[in-house]
């Protein structure tokens, strides 16, 4: 089976060039990575597609292990619902507080990193399916 390559270009498809394609890997990879970079209720009939990490983005409030548990509850059941070629899958969720402005010795940017990782098993192949991602979110005020 081929899978369309994300982003679409549609100007190419108008032109009758078609659309890029991709594997199977990486179709799920674009899929996992849409369900976590959406915030609930941004994709049109399906309010609860996407995860958590949006809704607590400049909450300072949530203790940075509760943070990694409401996102990773929240991945788990937006993957489990629509992932379905995915089986037996695992999510671990790491955030971390990061100076990102290495170049400067007098000011620090400190923000936090949300690392990301989803294992399982291709449900056709029975084959280990691995994804990690970082993502930048709420810069920290305090």
């Amino acid at each position: 089976m081929k899978y369309i390559k994300l982003p679409v270009d549609l100007s190419a498809m108008i032109e009758g060039k078609g659309h890029k394609r991709c594997s199977e890997e990486e179709s799920i990879a674009q899929y996992l990575m849409m369900q976590i970079t959406s915030r609930y209720g941004e994709v049109a009939g399906r309010d609860d597609f996407g995860c958590d990490i949006w809704e607590l983005e400049f909450n300072q409030l949530v203790k940075l292990h509760e943070w990694e548990e409401i996102v990773k509850t929240s991945l788990i059941k937006t993957i489990n619902k629509y992932e379905k070629r995915l089986i037996d899958i695992k999510i671990l969720v790491n955030l971390h507080e990061v100076d990102t402005n290495i170049d400067s010795k007098k000011y620090s940017e400190v923000r936090r990193k949300a690392v990301i990782d989803v294992s399982g098993n291709i449900i056709h192949t029975g084959v280990p399916f691995n994804f990690n991602t970082s993502i930048y979110v709420s810069p920290l005020s305090q």
